[in-house]
């Protein structure tokens, strides 16, 4: 297991709303003992996928021993689940991760009631799912704060259940992002924990297979994992921890 955190397959650079460029990152995640590092810049359209697949190409990058892959997180576009960014472009990517906020959050809001934007959310989750280019979702269930103020009680065992159905059916991914308490602040950190632990747990009996992602937008946090370690070990996450297949041969020649 102690290897997984050696990988970090959700970062941002300065080329999209990171503070730092690629280089930078890149000497970072080598003095930190990192082996493989995802570069996921947000992308909302064709014309900002365009824009960063020719930044990846263009950008000339020193030697070095970590493993590089280039992703991007595209997100969800509407409830029907679609990505904001076309498949024929998604393909192109090393590495696709979706994420369920920001498009998504200004249209649930328009149903005012927490319980139907709550069943709402995971419907989306669920058509998402569907999408072949994409193998992580991204930080799952991080609507605390507004507009949607959702707490984690308002999606019962039978919801989550139906969710993690889904994401094993599509073989999709479930990131244990290390900053999600970031996006639950309006109840205290045990609360919280508690409850996304409950998830988690429903999310493993499914046989639900999770990523581990720093989603930091500076060099200072690639491979920050205090959280997500709590979880994988509280939860024994273990044998469930998933690498690209680069990075997993990478792991086991170096094991």
């Amino acid at each position: 297991m102690k290897e997984h955190f050696l990988y970090d397959l959700h970062t941002h650079t300065s080329f999209s709303d990171g503070r730092n460029d690629m280089p930078t990152m890149l000497h970072a995640a080598e003095s930190y003992g990192i082996r493989g590092m995802v570069f996921s810049d947000h992308t909302f359209s064709d014309e900002e996928a365009e824009t960063l697949l020719r930044n990846y190409r263009q950008q000339p990058l020193p030697s070095s021993r970590v493993k590089l892959l280039h992703g991007t997180e595209t997100t969800v576009a509407d409830r029907s689940g679609k990505p904001a960014v076309s498949g024929r472009l998604l393909r192109k990517f090393d590495l696709v991760l979706m994420d369920s906020n920001g498009i998504l959050f200004r249209q649930l809001e328009k149903l005012k009631e927490k319980k139907a934007i709550a069943a709402a959310y995971c419907e989306t989750l669920i058509n998402a799912c569907s999408v072949p280019e994409v193998t992580i979702m991204a930080h799952p269930f991080n609507c605390g704060l507004a507009p949607l103020h959702l707490e984690l009680e308002l999606f019962t065992d039978e919801m989550v259940r139906e969710v993690a159905d889904a994401f094993v059916r599509s073989s999709k991914v479930f990131e244990v992002m290390n900053q999600m308490y970031y996006w639950h602040t309006e109840t205290s950190f045990e609360h919280f924990h508690s409850e996304y632990s409950r998830i988690i747990r429903i999310m493993k009996e499914a046989g639900v297979s999770f990523s581990l992602g720093s989603d930091t937008h500076s060099c200072c946090g690639i491979g920050n994992f205090p959280w997500s370690r709590r979880v994988v070990e509280e939860q024994n996450l273990s044998d469930r921890l998933f690498l690209p297949a680069a990075f997993a041969t990478t792991a086991h020649r170096e094991s």
